[in-house]
């Protein structure tokens, strides 16, 4: 049994990562893409004299529904730089008209949250295509800064146009009063929308004693062609879908809108490409977490965590290939269409079975410094051959040889010697030991498996998969249709993480 076991040096090739790293947030933060807020910078309201700028809950309900939603928000603005609350939205406004508002209060008492305020995008400088929403927030400031600002109705325009969720709640929608398509008809003719009400407007009037807007939004809006202005009761929740315009009527109305932004967000999940990705030994799905974020701009990102890896509690002796396997297709038949797989590592060995199984799941194979096998072989087999491994020798054994672990002090130069400091003490400090029973278990691949397309990124300065293995397999495999080259160490999507970035969507 010790003889079979100490063959397994070589074998376990792979990755310690991490659990958490100061540049990410918590599991599941910002993983499905970013949405662009676009809000009011100050100014001043010509018809009472008061400062004027974005209603507080216009940006705060709407930022907590998509960030628990697991997306990100970024803010933009016509002149960039800060945006301020109206006074009345602030929740410790001497008026106490929004002092029920414990989102914005809590929004408020963050610095963070408040910086981005501050330091707002220009809107001209932002890309949308970075964007998989766009969401236009109100206040009292857009009657003046909005309603005739042409590059934000081009914005608007051209983003609603690709078909992705294009939303605007409150006095926010006073552009649609003006931006017209192509073909020069009013973007909303026909279409149902909604807006900051003529009866909420008098009720406002009222309170404070005087007239307060330039203009009245659904005045303004009945009179145009082929109107379908709505409105729901006064000052409660309510937002209107028609095809991808999204629009809310005031300042309860940011959730709402937001909430069947993220439904159509889920929905339009087919107009992008899906990524699976999965980790090698010794480590999680949080090894994708330098790239994932930025992959899920314009993909969706699904990243797989083995059993006895992770939070995954399954003990590493009741662990085999055939679970690995199971995991991941899984998690791939759980998509619509067809899937690119990537897989790193030990996981090269997991994802030529899977694509073996279900290669009607899989539009293409991409392999990352990982094993690539042939019928019959396994990634002891494989890992044998590696003369330029320097985990050889440096694995510690459990009891039972149920799991092993390397030497601590040969973690950074095995895997990512070329790695930032900051990472190279988290791979330390969270490494754990790994099942030892799948790396000497055999894949069985077939004709289905050939028919996959296969592509293969190359570490030529990787002390884990040896370079000189690497292109080995590459040649002995025979069917990889390109391969790319970085010279990185095991960790290319950490080391490089752009340019890994570049070569993973660039591949067709």
């Amino acid at each position: 049994m010790k003889t079979f076991f100490s063959a397994l040096v070589l074998a376990f090739i792979g990755i310690t990562f991490f659990h958490s790293a100061p540049m990410l947030a918590q599991h599941g933060a910002g993983t499905k893409g970013k949405v662009l807020f676009i809000a009011s910078n100050p100014a001043q309201n010509k018809q009472t004299g008061w400062p004027i700028g974005a209603w507080a809950a216009e940006i705060t309900h709407p930022y907590w529904e998509f960030t628990e939603a697991g997306y990100t928000v970024e803010i933009a603005s016509p002149d960039g730089g800060a945006v301020k609350f109206d006074g009345f939205s602030d929740p410790e406004d001497a008026s106490k008209y929004s002092a029920f508002d414990v989102l914005s209060l809590g929004f408020k008492k963050d610095p963070s949250k408040m910086a981005m305020l501050e330091n707002t995008k220009k809107l001209s400088t932002v890309n949308p295509n970075e964007y998989k929403a766009i969401f236009v927030c109100g206040g009292q400031g857009p009657m003046y800064t909005f309603i005739d600002n042409t590059e934000l109705h081009k914005c608007f325009v051209d983003f609603y146009l690709t078909g992705k969720p294009t939303a605007a709640i409150c006095h926010g929608t006073c552009i649609l009063l003006k931006t017209k398509l192509p073909n020069g008809k009013f973007l909303v003719e026909g279409k149902k929308w909604t807006g900051f009400a003529s009866g909420e407007e008098q009720y406002a009037d009222n309170f404070v004693g005087m007239k307060i807007q330039p203009f009245r939004i659904e005045d303004e809006a009945r009179k145009m062609p082929n109107s379908k202005f709505e409105v729901g009761e006064a000052f409660a929740s309510y937002a209107v879908q028609d095809g991808n315009l999204i629009t809310g009527q005031q300042q309860n109305s940011g959730g709402a809108a937001a909430r069947l932004v993220i439904t159509q967000l889920e929905k339009d999940k087919s107009r992008y490409p899906t990524y699976v990705l999965v980790h090698g030994a010794w480590a999680d799905e949080s090894a994708w977490g330098f790239v994932r974020n930025q992959l899920a701009q314009n993909a969706n990102v699904v990243v797989v965590n083995l059993p006895a890896h992770g939070l995954n509690l399954t003990p590493s002796n009741k662990v085999t290939l055939n679970d690995y396997v199971k995991t991941v297709s899984e998690a791939v038949n759980a998509q619509k269409g067809k899937v690119t797989l990537v897989a790193h590592s030990m996981a090269g060995i997991v994802a030529s079975q899977v694509a073996n199984n279900i290669p009607q799941k899989i539009e293409k194979l991409v392999y990352v410094s990982a094993y690539l096998p042939k019928n019959g072989e396994d990634l002891l087999t494989l890992s044998k051959k590696d003369a330029q491994s320097k985990v050889g020798g440096a694995l510690e054994f459990s009891a039972d040889y149920a799991e092993a672990k390397i030497k601590k002090d040969v973690i950074v130069p095995a895997v990512c010697a070329d790695c930032p400091d900051f990472m190279k003490d988290v791979l330390v400090k969270y490494h754990h030991a790994e099942p030892a029973k799948p790396l000497g278990e055999k894949v069985s691949l077939g004709a289905k498996f050939n028919s996959v397309p296969k592509y293969y990124i190359s570490t030529t300065q990787d002390n884990a998969v040896g370079y000189d293995l690497q292109k080995a397999m590459i040649a002995a495999n025979g069917s990889i249709k390109k391969v790319y080259e970085m010279n990185t160490s095991h960790l290319p999507f950490v080391a490089q993480p752009q340019e890994f970035l570049k070569i993973l969507t660039s591949i067709q």
